[in-house]
């Protein structure tokens, strides 16, 4: 009898160690569906805008400076990061559902591309899948092929595609110069409308987007170590519209042009720890502080057009513990402005 009682005592204390085993396993490695964030009011002048953080997988970098790029392409958010060595840069695609980013699998391996090539400039991605990078020269990775182009002959450190993706401009150390595009490869790099250093940018063009109607705004610094500007031209280097005042007192001056991105009818730039917003039509709406806006004592570190009046932004801080830099995206969504 008391064999028979110490065996169910026993039993019982072995159940018990393997409900607790297994309560511990489910509270460790909980099976939670990631949910999207709630839409957190931002007002800037007279308009109401909406902030959304993207619940995202953990994103890392080692520095500030080795964030290469960050843009939309076909409705999938990307991410280039340069290694610690410099050895190797990474793609990471993702595929975005009402807020929640998951790695977008049909692009590399699982989402992520590793471009093996040391001290990559830039990264970006076009429509038909071809990766360009700059390094001693441009390269075209597409199915499996490194095309190179220029090697030796640019000094370029950054690509922006045309419309159409038939053309780009190659810009950056004081170059502005427009290339062809054949066969994925790069040809007939000629000179363009914004020359080495000279009016309006005399002090230099540091950065280029191209707009869909084919709109180019170039943003750089009207004199050296002076304040910048942001120019629209048209297609044949007429100006359009200017954004900020070249006097440094100015509201609407922009005094650390860190980034920008032109949204359907806003033009937004990052100004040091500021965010700067004006109306297509010139009009300066102010400023957002880009910690106060974002939370956490985070900087703005990159924009991107998402889609029509929505702005993606990446944010970015030193975690104390890891020493990495955590990246944290966003989206800000500007009401559409009432006609006059």
């Amino acid at each position: 009898m008391k064999k028979k009682f110490l065996l169910l005592v026993g039993a019982c204390l072995l159940l018990v160690v393997i409900i607790v085993g297994c309560s511990k396993v489910e509270i460790k490695n909980p099976l939670k569906k990631a949910e999207p964030y709630p839409f957190q009011p931002v007002e800037l002048a007279n308009l109401r805008l909406n902030l959304k953080q993207l619940n995202t997988p953990p994103l890392t970098a080692y520095d500030p400076d080795k964030i290469l790029n960050f843009f939309l392409q076909n409705n999938n958010y990307y991410v280039a990061l340069r290694s610690e060595d410099g050895n190797t840069s990474t793609l990471q695609g993702f595929q975005d559902k009402d807020g929640v980013l998951t790695p977008f699998k049909k692009f590399g391996t699982d989402g992520v591309l590793t471009l093996k090539a040391k001290m990559i400039l830039s990264v970006t991605l076009g429509i038909d899948g071809a990766v360009y990078y700059i390094r001693n020269g441009v390269h075209t990775l597409k199915n499996g092929n490194d095309i190179v182009s220029y090697e030796g002959k640019t000094t370029a450190t950054k690509v922006v595609l045309t419309p159409g993706e038939h053309q780009a401009y190659l810009y950056g150390n004081d170059n502005f110069t427009k290339s062809d595009i054949k066969d994925d490869a790069f040809e007939n790099n000629t000179p363009s409308f914004l020359h080495n250093r000279r009016a309006p940018f005399r002090g230099g063009l540091t950065l280029v987007q191209i707009t869909n109607d084919g709109t180019i705004y170039g943003g750089g610094r009207v004199i050296p170590n002076g304040t910048n500007i942001v120019v629209g031209f048209n297609k044949n280097g007429g100006v359009v519209k200017t954004y900020g005042q070249p006097t440094a007192t100015a509201k609407s001056s922009i005094t650390n042009l860190v980034d920008m991105a032109v949204l359907k009818d806003y033009v937004c730039v990052i100004d040091g720890f500021n965010l700067k917003v004006w109306q297509k039509d010139g009009t300066y709406l102010g400023a957002l502080n880009c910690s106060k806006l974002l939370g956490n004592n985070l900087n703005a570190g990159k924009l991107a057009t998402v889609k029509d009046n929505t702005l993606g932004i990446l944010g970015y801080l030193r975690n104390s513990e890891t020493k990495l830099v955590d990246i944290t995206l966003f989206n800000l969504v500007f009401p559409q402005p009432v006609k006059k």
